[in-house]
């Protein structure tokens, strides 16, 4: 790896007992946990100097205590999870039992190391392959990360390979988390026309949205009898919490934009692979193990499958994938920081963001 410190660069390092990558360049930093799961836990805007990357009041815990979570279900999640932003495979939702193996709640990437390879360190361009073999299934997937000088764009192209020789169902999805300081009562959620389904494994504690409701994004039919708007984030104080799934997309791309800060986060993905969005949100709601109050956060995240009850239901309505052996999948995703908007009309698939008062 070579050492220079300008336009494009690599950083490699140990950060609490993890190997850690961070990608630079002018306009951004991205840090990803390649000995967890290649968590990315932060997402950093450098001229603004905002992580968009939300960080659990635990924090990341050293790998001699975070690699060995303790619990059932979703608890072995939750007790691991730090923010940021997780892959997940070939589970999503609750642990299933599948072809005689125990699947965990949210897959079996969240705690795996991954192997590294550099494959560009120059000024122009940084590039690093990230693979991993899950253990209890038979799939490789391979990631690469791109960052290019004079960009604010994380290129993210994955090639997922069953290498069994019998087919094979899962759920894919990724799941970034975002929070304060970027995160506050000015932030709007701007992503294409869709369909949005309350229907979910079970009742959502201290939702406001009616359960198993359908309706066109943005406003949600509140228990009351009075409509939400799903794109305006609100503050701590309002104690909401809910699970939403977005799907019915012409093309999948969101932005989430600070007004007051004028800056965002975008993300451009294959909607054909990730034809459904799951809108976790908690603006300081949810009593209790595990969030107590504290949460205040939401996750937009690209989903192969709905619900969020596991790969066993995805399989019974149909949206699960099916991979047939020693077949591939290759997807590519664009996380993108942007600047001197209140609200976004589009992300292109070069990952050029147009605001909405560019076309006014």
């Amino acid at each position: 790896m070579s050492r220079h410190h300008f336009g494009a660069r690599l950083h490699d390092y140990t950060l609490l007992g993890y190997r850690t990558l961070a990608f630079e360049n002018e306009l951004i930093r991205v840090e990803v946990l390649a000995d967890k799961g290649t968590d990315i836990i932060s997402f950093l805007h450098k001229p603004s100097d905002t992580d968009f990357m939300w960080r659990r009041y635990l924090g990341l815990r050293p790998a001699g205590i975070g690699g060995h979570p303790r619990g059932v279900d979703e608890q072995v999640f939750v007790d691991g999870y730090e923010g940021g932003w997780q892959e997940c495979l070939p589970n999503g939702g609750q642990s299933v039992i599948y072809k005689g193996a125990e699947l965990p709640f949210h897959g079996e990437l969240l705690a795996s190391p991954w192997t590294v390879e550099v494959l560009e360190d120059r000024p122009d361009v940084v590039s690093v392959k990230f693979s991993v073999q899950t253990l209890r299934t038979p799939f490789r997937l391979e990631k690469t990360l791109t960052l290019r000088s004079g960009r604010a764009v994380l290129e993210i192209d994955e090639r997922l390979t069953n290498i069994a020789a019998e087919p094979m169902d899962l759920m894919w999805g990724h799941h970034p988390a975002f929070g304060p300081p970027f995160l506050d009562d000015s932030c709007r959620i701007d992503l294409p026309p869709c369909r949005a389904s309350t229907d979910r494994s079970e009742p959502w504690k201290g939702g406001d949205i009616v359960p198993s409701a359908t309706f066109d994004w943005p406003m949600a039919p509140r228990r009351d009898g009075s409509s939400r708007d799903l794109s305006a984030v609100h503050g701590p104080e309002s104690r909401i919490a809910d699970w939403v799934c977005l799907s019915g997309f012409s093309e999948g791309w969101y932005g989430i934009t600070n007004g007051r800060r004028q800056v965002g986060f975008g993300l451009r993905w294959d909607s054909v692979q990730f034809p459904n969005l799951w809108f976790w949100h908690v603006w300081g709601g949810m009593p209790g193990y595990p969030w107590y109050g504290l949460n205040y956060a939401c996750a937009l995240e690209p989903w192969s499958s709905w619900p969020d009850g596991g790969l066993l239901r995805a399989i019974d309505n149909g949206s699960a994938l099916h991979i047939a052996p020693s077949s591939t999948i290759e997807t590519r995703l664009l996380a993108v920081a942007y600047s001197g908007a209140t609200r976004i009309r589009s992300i292109s698939e070069s990952g050029e963001v147009e605001s909405a008062s560019d076309n006014p």
